[in-house]
């Protein structure tokens, strides 16, 4: 009989922990959602010049989770960025994280940094945090060219002057011998069989390595070309330079040379883009002024160039 009581009491107080824990309070918190963080519009511009301080903006909009948006910080990788460099629509920032003083349910900002990141991509975080202590990020990358190191003028002679002209050192601007080891660039000088002042074939063609191509006249803006990466860009879009036999019509006996690649006459406003392979530097040439001495024998021509690398 105690046995049988035993096994009652066990049964009874078996149900009653099913019955409290199976249908007990559930609880009545939901979990919090946290901020939703988009950009909507930007970077803009996405592409800057190493050094140049440029102020790339996106607008970003942020939508409030459970809790009020309370916060926005913008950072360059980990690191916050500094208050000097960092426009909120237009104005001077004052504090990062930015603090939003009126609790709100929705907020659109024209976020605006001043890059001075390395060559290179740059990534940025804009972080919205909300009075919960949640969070949300966007992240936008900015790619930054390297800046030009070099901007100098260089004369090129004719090379049928006097000995130790007609090249030219784009890293130095100074003319050599047209067949000088430090010259990128030589004069293809005059067509001797022609007889008269006006016999300077006024062309140009390249050397030690160095692949010549014609970018235009009037085309390229050469005081606007502000990144290595420009310059490589209008080379590969540029057009090579042809074989001197193309030119069997030209008059002036450059069709002499064969297979030498050679510019057409070159004329003010040229802009040539010199690739030297052995040093992997890509250089940008304009000529700005061509001096043409008819006198015989004289051949003091020469031509003034602009140079960017």
């Amino acid at each position: 009989m105690k046995k049988i009581l035993w096994i009652f009491s066990s049964a009874i107080l078996l149900s009653t922990a099913i019955l409290s824990t199976g249908c007990g309070d559930e609880g009545t918190d939901d979990p919090k959602l946290t901020p939703v963080v988009v950009i909507t519009d930007g970077p803009d511009p996405a592409t800057v010049v190493e050094d140049a301080g440029t102020i790339v903006t996106v607008t970003v909009e942020a939508t409030k989770g459970t809790d009020a948006l309370k916060s926005v910080t913008v950072y360059e990788g980990n690191t916050k960025v500094s208050i000097d460099d960092l426009t909120i629509d237009g104005v001077d920032a004052v504090a990062n994280p930015i603090l939003i003083t009126s609790p709100t349910d929705v907020m659109t900002w024209d976020i605006g940094v001043h890059v001075h990141a390395a060559a290179g991509t740059a990534t940025y975080r804009v972080v919205v945090g909300d009075d919960g202590g949640l969070e949300d990020e966007a992240s936008f990358d900015v790619t930054v060219e390297a800046a030009i190191e070099n901007t100098l003028t260089g004369v090129l002679l004719n090379a049928a002057g006097p000995a130790g002209t007609g090249g030219l050192d784009l890293d130095t601007g100074i003319g050599t011998g047209s067949s000088a080891v430090e010259s990128e660039l030589r004069d293809m000088g005059i067509d001797s069989i022609a007889g008269s002042g006006d016999n300077w074939r006024r062309r140009i063609g390249g050397i030690n390595g160095a692949n010549i191509r014609y970018a235009g006249n009037g085309t390229v803006e050469f005081g606007d070309v502000a990144s290595k990466e420009a310059i490589v860009a209008l080379y590969d879009g540029a057009d090579e330079l042809q074989a001197a036999s193309n030119y069997t019509a030209a008059g002036d006996g450059i069709d002499k040379w064969g297979n030498y690649k050679v510019s057409d006459t070159v004329q003010i406003g040229d802009v040539f883009v010199v690739y030297k392979s052995s040093t992997e530097v890509y250089y940008l040439v304009e000529v700005t002024d061509i001096e043409e001495n008819t006198v015989l024998g004289t051949n003091t021509d020469n031509y003034t160039l602009s140079i960017k690398y």
